[in-house]
């Protein structure tokens, strides 16, 4: 709220001409205050006396307190100029969608960070600067301001349209006043959340007699545009990270790493599916991009166990660069730090096309069981005493985890609890199946799998024999077999 009371009151304080509006447009939930529009409309007033800066902090301070700050939604906060004052009311009537910039934890930080400030006094200041007006002319000058988070990601002039001819002769620069106005106007908007574009309309103008032009920002807005599948999940987690990061409750790898492998996991496949998988976009890539495409629990899940086939030191690269990335920007990797991201990535489209280890079989076992026990917590009690009795069972099993690169074989819906006896049955029967394909394709897998599931599924998710049940695990064995010899020619 100090904040954006400041920044309101800053802007008023330029503002002489009677009968001028200022209006702001917040999205307010939470308690936070994300900026979404600024617009200033002259009326070509005469000019009034001065306002008393404190006199409007005290009025604004109180509509933020007690209206707008208990409010969730659009809010618009306008501020008229009068002969020596600012009337201000606000309007919070107007329904809208929630945008995916939206913060919904206020942040302590003050102020603005002297590097943010920098780098757009320094861009604005570019920018501006190539900007030229008519002698006695005006032009409507337009911006387009790339914001990640806080930082300032890239700018660019749309365009420069002339609206007034002017008397002819040569142009004129704009006064370096434009530049701090043009600072002043975007700095609200990196309160906002994750990538967003924000688009600026600049009114300049050059009065006869004058070395330089002036010129004020109309408008200023975030920018619309279609989002990515499931930025929701990322940018909840992503805004968790940054507070912390931010403002120095933890420093943000430290507390990512003490969230454990899973909320990591997701929140790097999810960051990576915000980020539209641009940035990784190489040759060579096609199981990669395919498996962070989906949605971001399933992606999750995939990149969770993915990331075990790289060894030690890849992984701890790769988590170190992608922590990097998403707490700092892409801005923040140097050109090597961005080929060794790249590089991870195809190395982990190698690596998931490789057949496993036995070490690391082991280790996705021991995973699966933790993961099964969190997924069924009614059987906890029993895998945890009865242990080797009650193995947790891969449908289409570990040692064909390389035919199907794109999906995690520790998802919940390849798992089944089973009694010892019955995993017994299951695997004289795969050990058939490898003697008569030893390179199987990942169909004649698929097919075994939902030949075997067919038979045995009443004793999956069972500590017990499956009431009811009028055949043996032995005569389920029988049947599987005879129709796994139909399928596979050459099977004993």
């Amino acid at each position: 709220m100090d904040r954006a009371l400041a920044r309101v009151v800053g802007l008023g304080s330029e503002v002489r001409e009677v009968g001028t509006v200022l209006a702001f447009t917040f999205w307010v939930e939470g308690g936070a205050l994300t900026p979404m529009g600024y617009q200033e409309e002259r009326k070509g007033s005469h000019v009034g006396r001065p306002v008393d800066a404190e006199g409007l902090a005290r009025v604004l301070r109180r509509v933020f307190t007690e209206y707008i700050g208990r409010r969730t939604g659009e809010v618009v906060l306008k501020l008229q100029r009068e002969e020596a004052r600012w009337a201000v009311d606000y309007d919070a009537t107007h329904l809208s969608v929630r945008p995916s910039e939206a913060r919904t934890f206020p942040v302590r930080a003050q102020g603005t960070p002297a590097a943010t400030f920098l780098a757009f006094h320094e861009a604005a200041g570019r920018w501006t600067s190539a900007v030229r007006v008519p002698s006695g002319g005006a032009a409507r000058v337009e911006f387009e301001v790339q914001l990640e988070d806080s930082r300032l990601a890239g700018w660019r002039l749309r365009e420069v349209r002339l609206t007034n001819e002017g008397v002819g002769g040569s142009s004129q620069p704009l006064t370096g006043e434009v530049t701090g106005h043009l600072v002043q106007a975007l700095l609200p908007f990196t309160e906002g959340l994750g990538a967003r574009t924000v688009r600026v309309v600049l009114r300049a103008e050059h009065r006869l007699g004058e070395a330089r032009a002036r010129g004020r920002v109309e408008s200023a807005w975030v920018e619309r545009a279609v989002q990515p599948p499931g930025p929701s999940w990322y940018l909840s987690m992503h805004e968790a990270t940054l507070l912390r990061w931010r403002e120095g409750v933890v420093e943000g790898s430290a507390w990512l790493a003490q969230r454990g492998v899973e909320e990591l996991a997701l929140w790097m496949a999810a960051g990576i599916i915000a980020k539209g998988l641009g940035f990784f976009a190489t040759e060579g890539l096609e199981w990669v991009t395919r498996a962070l495409g989906r949605e971001p629990e399933v992606a999750a899940g995939w990149l969770r166990t993915a990331l075990k086939r790289l060894n030690g030191q890849e992984r701890a690269t790769f988590e170190r660069l992608w922590q990097k990335l998403a707490l700092e920007g892409e801005q923040a990797l140097s050109r090597s730090e961005r080929e060794a991201l790249r590089s991870l990535f195809i190395r982990l489209e190698q690596a998931i096309q490789q057949p496993l280890g036995d070490g690391l079989k082991n280790s996705l076992r021991q995973e699966a069981r933790k993961y099964y026990a969190e997924l069924y917590p009614q059987f906890a009690k029993s895998l945890d005493e009865l242990r080797a009795e009650l193995p947790i069972h891969h449908r289409r099993p570990l040692q064909y985890a390389h035919l199907f690169p794109a999906e995690d074989i520790n998802a919940a819906e390849n798992l089944a609890m089973l009694r010892r006896p019955i995993h017994g049955e299951i695997n004289f029967l795969w050990e058939k199946f490898r003697k008569a394909r030893p390179n199987p394709t990942a169909d004649e897998v698929r097919r075994a799998a939902e030949l075997i599931d067919r038979q045995f599924e009443p004793w999956y998710h069972r500590v017990d024999n499956p009431p009811g049940l009028l055949r043996t695990a032995e005569q389920a064995r029988d049947t599987a077999l005879r129709e796994l010899r139909r399928q596979f020619p050459g099977l004993d």
